[in-house]
């Protein structure tokens, strides 16, 4: 099986998309929760001192795009990568 790159960033794309929807819908929907798995994931860090959710339209379409693209990239590079260490 050859690996395709741009297959591959697509799929990184796809999978982070999905990831930020599915995120976003639990801060939305459970923000107290997101709050403690947010802390358990900041290793126990207090991040009451951050203030707290600020989830509207701009953020979730900004956020998630910026998130989508760098998945993209990261995708696409380690595609290329994995290519160049692979040639024999």
């Amino acid at each position: 099986m050859k690996l395709d790159k741009m297959v591959l960033a697509n799929a990184f794309g796809l999978a982070t998309a999905i990831l930020w929807v599915v995120c976003s819908l639990m801060v939305a929907l459970l923000p107290n929760f997101s709050w403690e798995v947010m802390r358990w994931w900041m290793h126990g860090m207090d991040v009451d001192a951050m203030g707290g959710w600020n989830l509207n339209l701009f953020n979730f379409l900004a956020g998630g795009l910026t998130l989508v693209i760098t998945a993209w990239v990261t995708g696409y590079i380690f595609g290329w990568s994995w290519e160049k260490v692979s040639r024999k």
